[in-house]
């Protein structure tokens, strides 16, 4: 399993962030970074973006609630509200949401040191990798559910 997480919401004490991730299945031949890259392409469409799909521009453009079960569609959606007091609360939940991987890909500000997870972890920019920006809708999608 090779999982992208992302994060919603700013890391400053006791506020909510949401940590998202979307789980593909890991498959021999194809690279990380092609996993999702359709369905981004059908987002993209979708909401008018011509770059990087951001939470931000699905939610003022298209159907929030249609994308996100169109990414669950091709891969598993998880995502963990957290309250927020120290950045261990993020890596919890990044460990959680990460079960199951051998690959688990993080938006490169998403945390100060990479977490202890059980698997290889990379940190990618969100721009260049589809199923970060994948991540960042669910965890966009998670903090306007979850953190009212």
């Amino acid at each position: 399993m090779i999982v992208f997480v992302d994060e919603s919401g700013v890391k400053s004490f006791c506020n909510c962030v949401a940590v998202g991730a979307v789980a593909f299945e890991a498959r021999y031949g194809v690279p990380y970074m092609e996993l999702g890259r359709h369905v981004l392409e059908r987002i993209r469409r979708m909401a008018r973006v011509g770059g990087e799909v951001k939470y931000s521009d699905v939610r003022r453009r298209a159907d929030v609630e249609a994308v996100v079960r169109l990414i669950s569609e091709v891969a598993e959606v998880r995502f963990r509200v957290v309250h927020f007091t120290s950045h261990g609360d993020v890596e919890e939940a990044v460990a959680e949401l990460s079960r199951g991987a051998v690959l688990v890909v993080l938006d490169n500000q998403l945390l100060p040191r990479r977490p202890r997870v059980g698997a290889r972890v990379i940190e990618r920019d969100s721009r260049r990798v589809p199923g970060l920006q994948l991540a960042d809708v669910v965890a966009g999608y998670a903090r306007s559910r979850g953190c009212r």
